[in-house]
């Protein structure tokens, strides 16, 4: 968005916002699920902050102007630049659409992706038009993208959706909250994953800790651990309601329980080996917290 005055500098402003927010999860997520799980106060305090840190580097360019010289002078580079955050952009759209195909099936998400092609066509007309022609572009493309946001409310999960993928391991079983106080009195370990394909973050962890070396080793030692398996790529209100009684509103959740921890060891939102084989540990008994 581009614009004069007060007007377009905001309208800049809040898209650069809600394009960086999602970036920062992994590091707003437990900042974000305490100020929700407090009162007014504390969610006033935290997102007024995050607020601040978002704006800081323009409020430096307008305390100290000079500032603005260490910035890189305009010319072609950022032409090459754009190009290339535009096609950042598009895998990301084509990665999103695939996670579409799992919510909502094929179909719907093929005429979403049509849609937005018609969009992106309809943009690059309308600044080729007059002057005088070009809101037509302006107003098309609007219409087709409030189609393409309609499209997945309408059809929702739909029984010709593609499956859920659980898990590439038979090591996982789905996610039952009330099978959890069961198998720690029974004496074993329960390692909950909540997790969905569209959390980035979440199969970051997959990747680098969960299926990987001594922490896989671990979790397919079906004889003392259960590892379970919560898929929120799809809305699920259980899921969501037990994500709020920790006090979490965002994934990805990670939480052991055992007979050393009855009432769970939620671990951060990045994993690492260490943490995740200390909180087996100690939620087994093996150590002492």
């Amino acid at each position: 968005p581009e614009g004069q005055g007060l007007g377009g500098q905001f309208a800049t402003g809040a898209f650069a916002t809600l394009l960086a927010t999602p970036c920062s999860a992994p590091f707003l997520g437990t900042a974000v699920g305490f100020a929700l799980a407090r009162g007014a106060l504390e969610v006033f305090a935290i997102f007024a902050a995050l607020g601040v840190g978002l704006a800081l580097p323009y409020l430096l360019i307008a305390a100290f102007p000079r500032a603005a010289r260490l910035l890189p002078r305009p010319g072609r580079w950022m032409v090459a630049l754009r190009r290339v955050l535009g096609g950042a952009l598009a895998l990301t759209a084509l990665w999103l659409l695939s996670v579409l195909v799992v919510q909502v099936g094929e179909v719907p998400a093929l005429a979403v992706a049509v849609l937005m092609g018609g969009l992106v066509a309809a943009l690059w007309l309308g600044r080729r038009l007059t002057d005088s022609a070009r809101w037509a572009g302006a107003a098309l493309a609007g219409l087709l993208a409030v189609v393409a946001f309609a499209v997945p409310a309408v059809f929702g999960p739909s029984a010709g959706a593609a499956p859920v993928a659980e898990s590439t391991a038979a090591r996982w079983t789905v996610f039952d909250e009330a099978a959890i106080r069961e198998q720690v009195a029974a004496g074993r370990t329960v390692f909950v994953d909540v997790t969905a394909d569209w959390c980035i973050t979440c199969q970051a962890n997959k990747k680098l800790v969960l299926n990987r070396g001594t922490v896989a080793q671990r979790l397919e030692d079906a004889g003392t651990v259960t590892a379970m398996r919560a898929d929120w790529t799809r809305p699920d209100e259980s899921i969501a309601r037990y994500l709020a009684r920790h006090g979490r509103y965002g994934i990805p959740f990670n939480i052991v329980y055992g007979p050393g921890a009855p009432e769970g060891i939620a671990l951060p939102e990045l994993l690492t080996e260490g943490a995740v084989l200390d909180a087996l540990d100690r939620a087994s008994g093996k150590i002492r917290s």
